[in-house]
């Protein structure tokens, strides 16, 4: 008897349609992951702002969620919970734009970064974590890691800029970037 091979399932080439299939796949899970385009890696926070600033939001993130993660409810051994920057994506603008902050778990946090998780050797615990969270089956899991590399590699051949704009509702202005490094462009307060 032959054997029947799975049926491959295409991975759409454009960020409208992988986004379509996300959405039509998953719906809105309560853990997503969030792979940021590379032009903006290592553009965070916590680098941007002074450190009175930085300690000023991420502790009122913390205290905002009764110091245990907003997506699972759980805590961390080493630390209970990170601070976590939610972003918008306008594709058309090739913007990233700060939308708020979270508190989450060391777990929820690995996969809401799940790339550097994965590189850290963190990616199959990140992987169970999204699975238990969701109640999804491994392989529904690995369909939408799947998608979201399809669309970090989609976003990925854009410069995006950073709009940093939440920021000044508590008057915070970032600090000025070194552009030599990196040709992001960030948009303060």
């Amino acid at each position: 008897m032959r054997q029947r091979r799975p049926k491959e399932v295409r991975v759409p080439d454009t960020v409208n349609g992988v986004l379509e299939e996300l959405t039509r796949g998953f719906g809105a899970p309560r853990l997503t992951v969030e792979l940021l385009p590379s032009s903006t890696w290592g553009s965070n926070l916590r680098s941007a702002l002074r450190v009175s600033h930085w300690d000023k939001l991420r502790r009122g993130a913390y205290a905002a969620a009764n110091y245990r993660c907003e997506i699972c409810g759980g805590v961390g051994h080493q630390y209970r919970v990170a601070c976590h920057e939610r972003w918008e994506f306008d594709d058309a603008q090739s913007c990233q734009r700060l939308v708020g902050l979270i508190a989450l778990c060391p777990a929820c946090h690995d996969v809401k970064h799940f790339g550097r998780a994965n590189e850290n050797g963190r990616g199959p615990d990140a992987t169970l974590h999204l699975c238990e969270v969701n109640d999804w089956s491994i392989g529904d899991a690995n369909r939408y890691l799947e998608l979201h590399f399809a669309l970090w590699k989609l976003r990925t051949r854009k410069e995006w800029c950073l709009d940093l704009t939440w920021l000044a509702q508590f008057g915070i202005v970032p600090k000025a970037r070194d552009h030599s490094s990196s040709s992001t462009s960030t948009r303060g307060g």
